[in-house]
């Protein structure tokens, strides 16, 4: 496995953006599930952040280039 030529352009990458949004979802939770808890069910939030996961899986497998 090679690391990505031109690495500067990797913010382009759908992959890490979503993983991005992942984990601000994550650092999210400390401040806002307490917030949120009343309006959304454990299992609404467990299915949101599963989604979030499959679609990061997705986005791995397209053939992704950051110099678009």
């Amino acid at each position: 496995m090679g690391l990505i030529t031109d690495w500067r352009q990797s913010y382009r990458l759908y992959s890490l953006q979503i993983s991005v949004v992942i984990a601000l979802v994550a650092f999210a939770q400390l401040d806002l599930l307490p917030l949120w808890q009343p309006q959304l069910s454990p299992n609404a939030y467990a299915a949101f952040n599963s989604a979030l996961a499959i679609l990061l899986f997705v986005a791995r497998l397209i053939k992704q280039s950051p110099g678009r």
